[in-house]
């Protein structure tokens, strides 16, 4: 079987056993306590907490089938807070960034007998894997150190008895394990429950007593291929534990490393060869491509450490690196989730970078990113068919990061090398570590990449020190003033949250309760407003405001879930010569199924997270009242109005306003060089709205094609006419 044949024949298993098949959700969580979508069962963790009926079957993009069963493919990220995957990738060849996991659920339907039987009966007999080779785990609490609820009984009971059926001893198949391994919780408390692992016994020999041994040993010759979650508990706030009414079935299955593993023993038959993931062909055109790229070969070494490692055993790491990292940023641009310096879109930014690094090993040069996107498209996109519709933005996103970075990558990794020759200890310095981190862009784990191939350590307080420094120079140099407007009489203006009313208007009045000032920037805080603020990749609404009788431009909409503006403010100018942002300036469009044409949504309820939204302004004369947010025709007609309408390059952003796909360039402001005259015929040939003014004088141009009273242009076109 190829990988996308085990993956289909597990969603075509439990959707004859009448699950509905879900579409994967996106990496970006509705939870706002998660960084990204790091496990199949995030989707439905409403119908868990009883928020939501089980409704499965009614959602959109479903294979449908009964409301309380589903199965599907869920693409997960696990490079950041409780799940870190990054530092071991490359490393070895089971750990991801991002992976699938395959998964089957149950609302309150069925629940352990069905569940373990079912998926013995799919890795047994509708793939293969022979019986002797598996074992399976089961909750055994360890009372002295306060484990929760008592032995599982019944899963053992279960297991025992398709162990006996198959001709093996339970007592050598069957594991017991603590809370560490084999209980969930969701947190402190609510839903919870025994689990139940089946693992894989792939050392060369079947022998059943040394595959017992090697159970959550942590060998990569005995692996944990899928996990059986039983919630039926609550956990209550005194630490005792309820019974739920309902009881859910949560399982979740590793899909590259059941594909890794077929491909590596070939159909489960032969076991000699050392397991590893990407040898899987859903990791194929990426390691294809690399090797192209590179001129170099991948032979599968894995080192024994992080230091000392012979130049295959390098190669080998970096072809690893680059197949994982370029799925995950691939996959998280598609979803939303851009590069940035916060959050998960700086984690998105560090593995990027972390892979740019490991190109340079391979003596690549900046643009090799953005073509890992296509390999990752024909190996995904079919499953995933955002990357599809998204492959372009992807490609844009990647090639900006990539040059941005390539320019201080050099100079980073010059300073790193003249420095390290003149320490004394085997310790970087917490301050240099910080220099890379502040100037040149590194990441504080790239830094420590760096030093474990040198056996150094990094001074990780130290940096953290001039850290805290930075901050609070950054604090010191935020200069704010609040003018009381709705609260006067009061010592301080009123700090609740801003009311979003975008979801159903576009113009709206509310009160003006707070005026911030930073530095050049000025913000505007209002009780409730129709302007969406930037969050989670989605770019901020930007239109107008009146007050008072004067106008104001709204260039960007920021929001801190604290209730502040000031922080995102750093990010940000004023510039009284643009006015509006033009189209051409604008960020990448939010992505992702739920853009809208005014005012795009990231996927899930944001209604009930709302915090303080403000308004980046800037005076405007009072005829620019009325401009929508995120209106692109009022944002044009606002720049078109502070020009003289006679310039070239005015006319043809005019018109290119109206038809968008014509206009391939941005024709930059300043001196129209060759690239620029390379655009300018076959524009007008494109526009006839241009076309019949090619030989109109120009009012505004003299007999030399100058425009009158200003100095000739070096540069300007012959005639200067169109």
């Amino acid at each position: 079987m190829t990988s996308a044949e085990i993956r289909q024949s597990f969603l075509d298993f439990f959707a004859r056993q009448g699950h509905t098949l879900v579409p994967s959700a996106s990496l970006l969580p509705d939870s706002p306590g998660l960084l990204f979508t790091n496990a199949g069962m995030n989707q439905f963790v409403p119908i868990f907490l009883g928020d939501r009926a089980p409704d499965v079957s009614k959602w959109a993009g479903v294979r449908p089938g009964k409301d309380t069963r589903a199965a599907d493919t869920q693409k997960c990220i696990r490079a950041g807070g409780k799940h870190n995957d990054l530092e071991d990738v490359g490393f070895d060849t089971y750990h991801h960034t991002l992976f699938e996991m395959l998964g089957n659920w149950s609302f309150g339907d069925y629940f352990k007998r069905e569940s373990i039987e079912w998926g013995w009966e799919l890795i047994t007999q509708v793939w293969g894997i022979p019986a002797k080779r598996l074992f399976a785990t089961v909750y055994s609490p360890d009372k002295s150190k306060g484990d929760p609820s008592d032995f599982d009984q019944e899963a053992h009971d279960i297991w025992a008895a398709i162990f006996r059926r198959a001709g093996l001893d339970p007592a050598v198949h069957i594991v017991n394990g603590n809370k560490k391994d084999n209980f969930w919780m969701m947190g402190d408390t609510g839903p919870c429950g025994p689990c139940s692992e089946i693992h894989f016994n792939l050392l060369p020999s079947d022998d059943e007593a040394a595959g017992r041994q090697l159970v959550n040993a942590g060998s990569p010759r005995c692996i944990e291929i899928w996990n059986h979650v039983f919630i039926q508990f609550n956990a209550n706030s005194d630490g005792t534990f309820s019974p739920l009414a309902a009881k859910h079935v949560d399982t979740g299955m590793g899909f590259e490393r059941v594909a890794g593993i077929y491909a590596t023993t070939q159909g489960f038959k032969d076991f000699s060869k050392d397991p590893s993931n990407y040898a899987a062909d859903v990791f194929a055109p990426l390691l294809a491509k690399v090797a192209e790229l590179s001129g170099r070969t991948y032979r599968g070494t894995v080192p024994t450490a992080r230091e000392g490692l012979s130049d295959q055993e390098k190669t080998d790491v970096a072809f690893r690196v680059l197949a994982d990292h370029a799925r995950c940023v691939s996959c998280a641009i598609a979803d939303g989730i851009l590069p940035g310096n916060e959050g998960r879109n700086y984690v998105i930014r560090r593995i990027l970078r972390r892979g740019i690094l490991y190109g340079k090993k391979l003596g690549l040069h900046t643009g090799f990113f953005e073509q890992l996107v296509g390999p990752v498209v024909l190996s995904l996109g079919e499953v995933f068919p955002e990357l599809k519709q998204q492959q372009d933005i992807v490609r844009r996103v990647i090639r900006a990061e990539e040059e941005s970075f390539g320019r201080t990558l050099d100079k980073g990794l010059e300073l790193f090398h003249q420095a390290s020759a003149l320490w004394k200890t085997p310790v970087v310095p917490g301050a240099i570590a910080f220099q890379l981190y502040d100037t040149y862009g590194f990441p504080l784990d790239m830094t420590q990449l760096l030093a474990t191939e040198r056996g150094l350590s990094v001074d990780t307080a130290g940096f953290e020190a001039e850290m805290d420094k930075q901050r609070e120079r950054g604090r010191a140099s935020l200069k704010k003033e609040v003018l009381v407007a709705a609260t006067e009489g009061e010592a301080a203006a009123d700090l609740r949250p801003t009311r979003f009313t975008g979801y159903d208007r576009l113009t709206d009045e509310g009160t003006l309760i707070d005026v911030v000032k930073a530095g050049p920037d000025m913000f505007l805080v209002f009780d409730q407003t129709p302007f969406y603020g930037e969050m989670g990749g989605q770019a901020g609404d930007h239109g107008a405001a009146k007050i008072a009788g004067t106008t104001f431009a709204i260039l960007d909409t920021i929001k801190d879930k604290a209730g502040r503006p000031a922080r995102a403010a750093r990010r940000l100018t004023t510039d009284p010569a643009r006015h509006l942002p033009s189209p051409q300036r604008r960020p990448p469009h939010p992505l992702g199924p739920a853009q809208g044409p005014r005012h795009p949504r990231p996927p899930g309820g944001h209604l009930e997270d709302e915090g303080t939204h403000a308004l980046r302004l800037l005076p405007l004369r009072a005829d620019q009242a009325g401009a929508a947010p995120g209106d692109r025709t009022s944002r044009q007609r606002a720049r078109d109005r502070e020009r003289p309408r006679g310039h070239l390059r005015d006319r043809i952003r005019q018109e290119a306003g109206r038809h968008p796909r014509l206009l391939r360039r941005e024709v930059r402001q300043g001196r129209p060089g060759r690239r620029h005259r390379r655009l300018q015929p076959r524009t007008l040939r494109r526009h006839p709205r241009l076309h019949h003014r090619r030989n109109r004088p120009d009012p505004h141009r003299g007999r030399d094609g100058d425009r009158r009273g200003h100095p000739p242009h070096r540069g300007r076109r012959r005639g200067g006419r169109l």
